[in-house]
């Protein structure tokens, strides 16, 4: 379920300004930090190094053909891996808190969440935090293609500049080669990337609210939610496995009940066999080739369009980027079935669909009639006759499982009297409409609340 603010449905804008303080997080780590913690603020700025200083925007600064929205501070701590990060305000102007003693590498990321460049220059590649200071950095693009290379360092404070072989960056992916073998959460994925999803973890905003997920604090205590350690063990909640699946409680708490794995990669090789009814295309993720199946019950969103079973593979293209959700053990074979997958570009917003729909709104389902595709809906005391087609999209639980269907299935697998999230681009709110069509739906406990309209 997304979260909801009050009795408003609210949808997360992917890119706007996260202006925050700040906080460590940490793949490691044991109870409350003490007030004397050892922990330093490092400020800073991000700017051009030639006569033009950037164009300034409300999510960042433009510099050539850049824009920098993010900072992220990383370091290996005793084999675990340590980072905080800051989005970048439109004076270009950040805010880090670190831990004293260890060597952090400065990474600067793009508006897209991008790593576009390490921050080095001829003194260093990694930055010792003793203490406070400041950390003030210079871009240069030194081929003048409108792209920075390189940059220069101002420090002040307790803060100095090393040179660390560990730190180089070798395969020029723009993240540090000694983090990219740290691996302690229990997935086959490194420690900046735990979801898999293809983004640093730390400048990402998994569950909408707004706030990088790293910087989260719900008990107001001074630690981030992903750096508490509830039971002591040496790993963040966020890293825990209580049912010891292998997989992170953060990951199955998703909803892994039906697949456990998300992945992001590129479609290849389409494949329909009509004749013996198989339906596959491969899928490259991690530099890894997966033979990917397509079945009557795999669902699929693409463009903010819901398909289902050989639809799906009808709408896919060579060299479509697609996120794909899978039941299947990614690290015990190469031949895969897809329960739900999710055309995407580097610019697609997928948690902005309100081109899709205008309203969203809970109450109470009855009267299902998956004959004539319909059933009645009670919303605010008044009933509406909701219809269905062969797009709509529906996710049912049943069993403690969360299981897609589209178009007359969803009618078939629920229940009278259950309440549901209904959405639908009809005005619900003209008191003269009765009749409407239904986008998506999905079993909720959430009926009482309003909903909200764009």
């Amino acid at each position: 379920m997304k979260k909801k603010i009050g009795n408003l449905k609210r949808k997360a804008i992917i890119g706007s300004s996260l202006s925050l303080s700040a906080l460590l997080f940490a793949c490691g780590g044991t109870g409350d930090v003490a007030s004397d913690s050892p922990y330093a603020t490092v400020t800073g700025t991000v700017s051009s190094a030639s006569s033009s200083a950037g164009t300034l925007s409300t999510t960042g600064i433009d510099i050539g053909k850049v824009k920098f929205q993010f900072i992220a501070a990383v370091a290996v701590d005793n084999g675990k891996l340590v980072y905080t990060a800051d989005d970048i305000d439109s004076n270009g102007n950040f805010n880090l808190k670190l831990k004293e003693g260890l060597e952090y590498a400065f990474i600067l990321f793009d508006i897209s969440k991008k790593p576009k460049l390490i921050v080095k220059d001829s003194n260093g590649n990694t930055i010792k935090i003793n203490g406070d200071g400041s950390v003030d950095i210079q871009l240069i693009d030194e081929d003048n293609d409108g792209i920075p290379d390189k940059a220069s360092i101002n420090i002040s404070g307790s803060v100095n500049l090393n040179n660390n072989p560990s730190y180089e960056d070798n395969d020029k992916d723009n993240y540090p080669d000694n983090m990219e073998t740290v691996n302690t959460g229990g997935t086959p994925n490194p420690d900046y990337d735990e979801d898999g999803d293809g983004y640093f973890d730390g400048v990402e905003d998994n569950d909408n609210d707004s706030y990088l997920d790293g910087h989260e604090d719900s008990n107001k205590n001074g630690i981030p939610d992903v750096y508490e350690d509830d039971d002591n063990d040496g790993l963040p909640n966020y890293l825990d496995d209580e049912d010891g699946d292998g997989y992170p409680d953060h990951i199955d708490d998703d909803d892994s009940d039906y697949y456990k794995y998300e992945m992001k990669g590129n479609v290849s090789n389409i494949t329909k066999d009509t004749t013996n009814n198989k339906f596959y295309f491969t899928f490259t993720y991690n530099n890894k080739d997966y033979t990917v199946n397509v079945t009557k019950d795999t669902v699929c969103e693409i463009n903010d369009v819901y398909y289902s079973g050989t639809d799906c593979i009808d709408h896919l293209n060579d060299g479509d980027y697609i996120e794909l959700k899978t039941k299947d053990d990614i690290n015990n074979a190469t031949e895969i079935t897809a329960v739900k997958f999710e055309k995407e570009d580097e610019n697609y917003d997928d948690h902005d669909d309100k081109d899709s729909y205008k309203f969203e709104v809970y109450g109470i389902i009855d009267n299902v009639d998956p004959t004539n595709k319909s059933f009645e809906f009670t919303w605010n005391g008044t009933k509406f006759n909701v219809s269905i087609s062969d797009t709509t999209k529906c996710e049912i639980e049943m069993n403690g499982y969360e299981k897609y269907y589209m178009g007359v299935d969803c009618l078939n697998n629920i229940q009278n009297n259950t309440c549901i999230e209904l959405k639908t681009s009809d005005d619900i709110y003209n008191g003269n409409i009765t009749d409407i069509t239904a986008v998506e739906f999905e079993t909720s406990d959430d009926c009482g609340v309003s909903g909200s309209s764009y």
